[in-house]
């Protein structure tokens, strides 16, 4: 009889984490959930307004609610004062890690800002997250999605050249926010561990966001050169995006300095019956300049566009691959969810929340035998508030567990 599989514990099994974030900071804690913590959501009565934001379920449950606060637990408490309640105090004893992402003042009003919590609670990890930090002259600058991803330099690579900038979808500055935070958090943890202090974790989100900006700043430091934003055009013959049968593929044929793809490519549309490609033999090509002309980025697109546009991307990124050529499909949705890798993963999870089933992304990360998933879904507001403060242990005067 074969014996069943041993699971290990989940890499932050025993891990308390208390999270009181906006929606800006959702995303941190629901990392901490898939790792095995106990991420408890912290919310006013009648429930954090993020609850509700649209788009929403039929049960009324916002979206993006179902998605970050997944394997969390709910306690309500009335936080709404200078002074934070015994119920909090306790609580915030009871755990390794706060989460917040709100401006220095607003936390201030809370009784939460860093300073002060870690003064009653020197064991703790204070992950604060907020638009700019926690000082400098923005600290308390209010802001958006859109107006971070400005302030971090993404609109500046977004969109036609001529026309205005392109937002990304969704509330990208979150989700970059919440990555870098988790990493830093889980760094200050261990270092918990290993010296038995807490510290501040200060995470700024236009920082984060400048932080991801592909090497737009590496082409400032190695070549100064200030990227802009080029459009789907290709600044340069043989790199860029391209139409094909069913849509779009991006192709990487050497990008600045020596085209290495270019023998390949051109070997590709030559045995694929296209003889003008002949023409991609010529000397000039190899030069940076003439590639990156206006003549040469339009020869070499009407080439390859007349060769892809009887392809579909599938095809186009699977033979190309198979060369060892940069290729890669510009996917919709409905591509990523039939994508016969993501399947054969199971990269993507179903959740129950209400009557509605959800197809959402896994965690980025996977660990050899443990199925990192979050737990159930979002519960009702308190649903856990009994039951976590009946748990808690009480506190000394300096704030420490009993």
């Amino acid at each position: 009889m074969t014996a069943a599989p041993q699971h290990s514990p989940a890499p932050l099994d025993g891990v308390r984490v208390i999270d009181m974030t906006t929606a800006l900071g959702a995303y941190t804690g629901r990392l901490f959930a898939d790792l095995g913590a106990d991420v408890i959501r912290v919310e006013p009565p009648g429930g954090a307004p993020q609850r509700s934001a649209p788009p929403v379920l039929p049960d009324g449950t916002s979206l993006a609610f179902a998605f970050t606060e997944a394997g969390k637990r709910s306690v309500v408490l009335d936080t709404d004062d200078l002074v934070p309640t015994l119920e909090l105090e306790r609580l915030l004893g009871s755990a390794d890690m706060l989460i917040t992402s709100e401006g220095p003042s607003a936390l201030t009003t809370l009784g939460l800002h860093p300073d002060d919590v870690s003064s009653r609670h020197p064991r703790l990890i204070h992950v604060s997250i907020s638009p700019f930090g926690l000082t400098g002259p923005w600290a308390d600058r209010p802001a958006s999605d859109l107006t971070l991803l400005a302030a971090g330099g993404l609109l500046a690579l977004a969109g036609e050249a001529d026309r205005p900038p392109v937002r990304a979808w969704g509330e990208q500055t979150a989700v970059i926010a919440g990555l870098h935070a988790a990493t830093a958090a889980l760094i200050a943890l261990l270092s918990l561990e290993e010296s038995g202090g807490g510290q501040i974790v200060d995470v700024s989100a236009q920082e984060a966001i400048a932080h991801s900006l592909e090497n737009a700043v590496q082409y400032y430091d190695l070549e100064g050169i200030v990227r802009r934003r080029a459009g789907a055009g290709p600044v340069e013959a043989g790199t860029g995006l391209f139409t094909c049968a069913d849509g779009w593929i991006y192709l990487v044929g050497g990008l600045g300095g020596h085209p290495l793809a270019w023998p390949a490519i051109t070997e590709w549309l030559e045995e694929n019956g296209l003889e003008e490609a002949a023409e991609l033999r010529a000397p000039h090509w190899q030069e940076r300049e003439w590639r990156r002309s206006t003549e040469g980025i339009r020869t070499f697109r009407a080439l390859f566009e007349r060769f892809a546009g009887e392809r579909t991307k599938e095809e186009l990124y699977e033979d190309g691959q198979r060369r060892g050529i940069s290729i890669a499909p510009v996917s919709t949705p409905h591509d990523l969810l039939v994508s016969p890798q993501l399947t054969q993963r199971g990269f993507f999870r179903h959740l129950a929340v209400g009557d509605s089933t959800l197809t959402y992304p896994g965690a980025p990360y996977r660990f050899a035998g443990m199925d990192i998933r979050p737990g159930e879904a979002p519960p009702q507001p308190g649903h856990h508030t009994q039951a976590v403060l009946d748990s808690l242990p009480g506190l000394t005067a300096a704030g420490t567990k009993e």
